[in-house]
C-alpha cells in the first residue's frame, strides 16, 4: 500500500576528522539515520578505500531507493523482489532537483549508476547474511568464474546500457570548435587556463580543482624542479590525497604524471598574474581559487568541482554552443589521441586509466578509415593500380 504522506529524507556529510568523511542518508520525521545505509556507506569509506565523492553519490541513490521503498511500505527484502518495478518509476520520474535536465526523463547513462549503487547495497547485505535467499536471486546470478578453481561470480539480473553508442545519443566529446568557442567566451585568465589545461590534458574535474601549486612544475626539458627527477619538460602530478575542502577527489591510484604542452604554460603563467590581485590568493595551496564575491568574500578559496561544471555551462551558453560539461573536454582529449592512432598503452598512460579497455569509448572507425584500410590490402595483394 503506498502512503499519502511523503518520506522525509536527506543526505549529509559525515566529518570523522579533518582529512576524512562520507556521506550518509537520514530520513524520517526527526531525520534519524538509515541503519544499514549508513553502514554499507560507512564500509565503502573505510572498508573498501572509496573516495568521499563516491558515498555522496552513492547516498543520493539509495536516498531515492528508500523513499520509494518507505512509501509503499516494502522491507529491503520486498523492495529487492520489486526492483523492475522501482527502474520502472525512475525510468518514468521526472528529474525534479535543480539543474539543466530538471523536469527531463533520466537517459540510460543516469540510470546505470544508480543501479551500481544499489546492486552494491544489496550485495553488502547478503554478505551479512540480512538478504532472503530469494530476493537475492532476484537481483544477481551466478555463473562460473573462468578461473578453473570452482569459484563463481555473481552478476546483476537488471541491467542497463551505460555507454550508449554515438549514433543513439550525444556525442561525449566537444568538438575542436567547441573547444576553441570556450575558450574565446572567457573573460578571465583562470577560466581560459582551466578549459585549456582540462582539454589539453584530460583532467577529471576532481583532478582539476584538487591540483595544489607544489604539483605544477613548469620546467624547461633537461631541467628538474626540487624534489622531482622528471626531466622532459612542463608537468605536473595528480596525487590522490583527501581533505579537499569542497569535497573534491583525486581518484587515481598513487602519482600520475601528465605532460603540459606549451600554450597551457602560457595560459598559466597569465592566470598567475591575474591571481596576484586576489588578496588570500597568495597564502592558499590551491592552483586554481576563487575571485572575491560581491558581497565582500575576499576570495581565494578552492573551488568546488559543482564551480567548474556551472562554469562550463555558462560559457556554452555564451558562445552558443550546446550544453558542454567538463567531462566532455577529457572525451575531446581522448577521441583526438585516438583519431592520430596513439598506440593503447601510451593513450593509457595519458588517460590515467587502470584498465587498457577503458579508452574503447573514445575509439570509433569513420567510414572514411575503413575505406582506405580495404584499398591498402587492396594495393598489397593486386599492386598499385
Amino acid at each position: 500500500m503506498v502512503t499519502t504522506t511523503p518520506i522525509h529524507a536527506e543526505i549529509v556529510r559525515v566529518a570523522v576528522s579533518d582529512e576524512l568523511a562520507y556521506w550518509t542518508v537520514l530520513a524520517g520525521p526527526t531525520l534519524t539515520v538509515v541503519g544499514d545505509v549508513d553502514d554499507h556507506l560507512r564500509h565503502l569509506r573505510f572498508g573498501r578505500s572509496c573516495e568521499e565523492s563516491t558515498t555522496k553519490t552513492y547516498a543520493g541513490h539509495l536516498k531515492r531507493l528508500h523513499v520509494w521503498s518507505e512509501e509503499r511500505g516494502l522491507s529491503r527484502n520486498d523492495a529487492a523482489l520489486r526492483m523492475a518495478m522501482y527502474v520502472m518509476h525512475l525510468r518514468t520520474t521526472p528529474r525534479a532537483s535543480s539543474g539543466r535536465a530538471k523536469g527531463q526523463l533520466p537517459e540510460e547513462a543516469t540510470l546505470a549508476p544508480a543501479l551500481a549503487a544499489i546492486h552494491g547495497f544489496y550485495l553488502h547485505l547478503a554478505d551479512l547474511g540480512l538478504l532472503e535467499a530469494e530476493a537475492f536471486s532476484a537481483l544477481f546470478t551466478t555463473v562460473s568464474a573462468e578461473t578453473g578453481r570452482g569459484l563463481v561470480a555473481v552478476r546483476p539480473r537488471i541491467r542497463v546500457d551505460a555507454r550508449p553508442s554515438h549514433s543513439s545519443a550525444r556525442a561525449p566529446a566537444a568538438t575542436h570548435e567547441e573547444f576553441t568557442s570556450l575558450l574565446l567566451a572567457t573573460d578571465t585568465a583562470r577560466d581560459r587556463c582551466m578549459v585549456a589545461i582540462t582539454a589539453c590534458c584530460a583532467l577529471r574535474v576532481g583532478q582539476l580543482v584538487s591540483l595544489m601549486r607544489e604539483d605544477i612544475h613548469f620546467v624547461p626539458v633537461g631541467r628538474t624542479a626540487p624534489g622531482c627527477s622528471y626531466v622532459l619538460g612542463p608537468h605536473i602530478h595528480l596525487r590522490k590525497r583527501g581533505g579537499h575542502p569542497k569535497g573534491a577527489a583525486n581518484k587515481n591510484r598513487g602519482m600520475v604524471i601528465v605532460p603540459v604542452p606549451g600554450a597551457v604554460e602560457m595560459l598559466y603563467a597569465d592566470w598567475m598574474r591575474e591571481r596576484l590581485s586576489i588578496r588570500r590568493a597568495g597564502t592558499s595551496p590551491w592552483a586554481f581559487v576563487t575571485f572575491p564575491g560581491p558581497t565582500g568574500d575576499p576570495g581565494g578559496d578552492a573551488l568546488s568541482p559543482r564551480r567548474i561544471q556551472d562554469l562550463l555551462s555558462d560559457l556554452s551558453a555564451r558562445a552558443g554552443l550546446r550544453h558542454l560539461h567538463p567531462h566532455m573536454l577529457r572525451h575531446t582529449f581522448g577521441e583526438t589521441a585516438a583519431d592520430l592512432d596513439i598506440a593503447r598503452d601510451v593513450l593509457q598512460r595519458l588517460l590515467g586509466h587502470s584498465d587498457v579497455t577503458s579508452q574503447d569509448v573514445y575509439r570509433s572507425v569513420p567510414e572514411t578509415k575503413v575505406a582506405a584500410a580495404a584499398r591498402a590490402v587492396s594495393d598489397q595483394l593486386f599492386g598499385h593500380s
